[in-house]
């Protein structure tokens, strides 16, 4: 089965995969973790770097190649949970995973804005917390490794912005598409975690 998580940002995509994921044992590919997890040394690395810094999507076809790449290796064979590659008819031109499913995981603006602002990464491991929601035990510091918590400059709220207009003018044409197909089922994200996926496990 192939599962696409779609939502604007600060929907809980990430969390909601995570949790699909161990619930279907299927591999979460996550499209901006993939971007992050570049090396320097990759002949890609500052273009697609300098895009995410400043609120934008990284070039379409680069993020089609590694995306085929990373779901062509072991452990896909029976399907993956994909957050963040099929929003946009263009990314659907470059790679069309052809999905079972796609959850539309939709919140308000306002909550957007709050929950991404006040996200934190660790820039050891990428644990991601959240300085309201989801707390570290010390400040600043990782439960999970003792790594520096940081606010990505993707967090910041001028990249939010963009990022929702950016998803708010692009996304609409391939959710109806999806609509069309009968394969597209909206979720309200405003809940908690727990909530959602909740909502989400009766379209399983």
């Amino acid at each position: 089965m192939k599962i696409l998580l779609m939502g604007p940002a600060g929907s809980g995509k990430g969390t909601q995969g995570e949790l699909l994921s161990k619930h279907l044992g299927l591999p979460l590919v996550s499209v901006g973790q993939v971007l992050r997890d570049l090396k320097p040394e990759h002949p890609w690395y500052n273009e697609v770097n300098d895009d995410i810094s400043n609120g934008r999507l990284a070039p379409h076809d680069k993020v089609a190649e590694l995306l085929k790449e990373a779901v062509s290796a072991p452990g896909f064979e029976k399907g993956f949970i994909m957050d963040g590659w099929g929003r946009t008819m263009e990314d659907l031109k470059h790679f069309d995973p052809k999905y079972n499913k796609v959850f539309f995981i939709n919140i308000p603006r306002e909550i957007s804005l709050m929950r991404i602002s006040t996200r934190r990464t660790c820039e050891t491991c990428g644990a991601v917390y959240n300085v309201i929601s989801n707390p570290p035990k010390t400040e600043g510091t990782c439960d999970k490794c003792g790594g520096v918590l940081k606010q990505r400059d993707d967090d910041k709220e001028e990249a939010i912005i963009r990022r929702l207009e950016i998803f708010n003018n692009e996304t609409m044409e391939s959710i109806e598409k999806f609509r069309s197909e009968g394969i597209l089922i909206e979720i309200d994200g405003s809940g908690s975690p727990e909530e959602v996926f909740e909502l989400i496990k009766k379209h399983i």
